[in-house]
């Protein structure tokens, strides 16, 4: 009888690598094939239309995907993945599985109501878009969601066995642990996602787990560090009181998810305190006052933090309050433009790539006494990067528009680890890992942390490239 062929493992980067969107990764043992992450890809529109609509294998021969969190650059490429003929389990925590079935809508009406616009923007040059898929498709995908609790372990595939532990980036997000018996052994691998900083305003910070061979960790802010947490009170009331003067509207590209419940939560405070004086908050996002709801729900998740729990038991729900509207209806959105004297609007996306945030940006980006504050992190070849760097012409909807608007960043906010915080989870990994991949990162980025951890005695650090495939034992 012949000798059985070897049981090959192997993981392939298909995106999230030399880049910050588009995260997905290929785990093969044999002919089973997993998906970890499968996101959107934001930037130059052709090329991420491009890359987001390929995949690392016919998604009809994938057996599952388990997901770290619910951010679009994670998750987004989900109902392109079931209209392409997926049909297996999206394993999630049930804070994550919730918020998809907001966002997953909301992206697909998005990109549904850019394409419209656009083609009616572009209607006589006879150039149209389509949009990637719709709502009927990612209606479809919520059905293939399966919830699980933190570190309850699952079949994922034959000889493969998952959990997901609390990532501390937003509610609900998860590294994932896949275990995978090979013909010699079992062989664990850890995908951290997102992960969270050890001091944030809302989450609990991660826990580092035990026994990885293979880390595939992100690494956002290699080389960088951000400003302390306790400083982010003292930096947005400066940028409120300078906005005050010019009398304009404080314009705010938030993500739905953590960035705009950190807003509401910290503007609310200031306002409480006196610090700043009372100013209406604006939050211009159905998706974003869908999501505030759902952390009251999931209140008692192990991904937030004691000592949010407690502030909310002492002082009520900090989502509430006479300063705080919440805009639904997009004729709602188009009174606040028109609202004269000082105001703060916030609204998606994060990124200035799609959603409410363009018609803001393309109404006052011409106007000296507005300021846009970025408070998150802004991807190469987006809008919002653009801005961020000074550009003093952008292009909304395909037409040039000349920027007047007082430019400020905010780095406190950030909800991914900095690299003393990434330095000390790979540190606290015991035993240390045969490889390490660092991913989600500019290429800039993952040199900088794969020197810095070199300098610290660490090695067997690889960067792969996109479509790069690892062969592993």
């Amino acid at each position: 009888m012949a000798d059985n062929p070897p049981l090959t493992f192997s993981i392939k980067f298909h995106g999230g690598v030399d880049e910050v969107t588009g995260s997905r990764h290929l785990v093969e043992l044999g002919d089973k094939r997993v998906l970890l992450d499968c996101g959107l890809f934001q930037g130059h529109r052709l090329q991420s239309l491009e890359k987001s609509r390929t995949f690392p294998a016919e998604p009809a021969s994938i057996s599952a995907v388990l997901l770290s969190h619910a951010h679009i650059d994670h998750s987004g490429g989900l109902p392109l993945l079931v209209k392409q003929g997926f049909s297996g389990a999206i394993h999630c925590t049930a804070p994550t599985a919730d918020l998809l079935s907001i966002m997953l809508r909301d992206s697909a009406l998005i990109q549904e109501e850019d394409a419209k616009f656009f083609n009616k923007l572009h209607a006589d040059e006879g150039v149209t878009i389509e949009p990637l898929y719709t709502l009927a498709d990612a209606e479809k995908t919520l059905g293939f969601l399966v919830p699980h609790p933190y570190d309850e372990h699952f079949p994922v595939a034959e000889g493969m066995e998952g959990s997901l532990h609390n990532a501390g980036h937003v509610l609900g997000s998860a590294m994932v642990r896949l275990s995978l018996k090979t013909l010699k052994r079992t062989r664990h691998v850890l995908f951290t996602g997102d992960l969270g900083r050890r001091d944030a305003l809302i989450m609990n910070p991660p826990k580092i787990p035990h026994h990885v061979d293979y880390l595939l960790t992100e690494s956002t802010y290699g080389g960088r560090r951000h400003p302390e947490i306790t400083g982010v009170a003292e930096a947005l009331t400066e940028i409120i009181l300078r906005s005050e003067k010019e009398n304009g509207p404080l314009l705010i590209p938030t993500f739905a998810l953590e960035r705009a419940q950190e807003l509401i939560y910290m503007l609310g405070k200031l306002m409480a305190r006196g610090k700043i004086k009372p100013i209406p908050i604006y939050v211009d996002s159905p998706m974003a006052t869908d999501i505030t709801g759902l952390f009251q729900k999931h209140l008692d998740s192990l991904s937030i933090s004691d000592d949010f729990r407690r502030y909310v038991s002492r002082n009520g729900d900090p989502f509430e309050g006479p300063a705080v509207h919440y805009v639904r209806m997009s004729e709602e959105s188009k009174r606040i433009m028109n609202l004269p004297g000082r105001k703060i609007i916030m609204a998606g996306s994060g990124m200035c790539e799609g959603g409410r945030i363009l018609h803001h940006l393309r109404n006052l980006v011409g106007e000296g006494n507005t300021t846009i504050l970025f408070v998150g992190y802004q991807a190469q070849g987006t809008l919002g990067r653009q801005l961020a760097e000074g550009a003093k012409k952008v292009r909304i909807f395909g037409l040039t528009h000349d920027v007047a608007a007082q430019i400020q960043r905010m780095k406190h906010f950030s909800a991914h680890a900095d690299q003393d915080d990434l330095d000390w989870f790979i540190q606290g990994l015991s035993p240390r890992p045969e490889k390490i991949f660092l991913v989600h990162g500019g290429q800039e980025q993952r040199e900088a942390l794969k020197a810095h951890l070199e300098n610290q005695g660490i090695g067997r650090l690889e960067l792969p490239h996109y479509g790069e495939r690892f062969e592993l034992d």
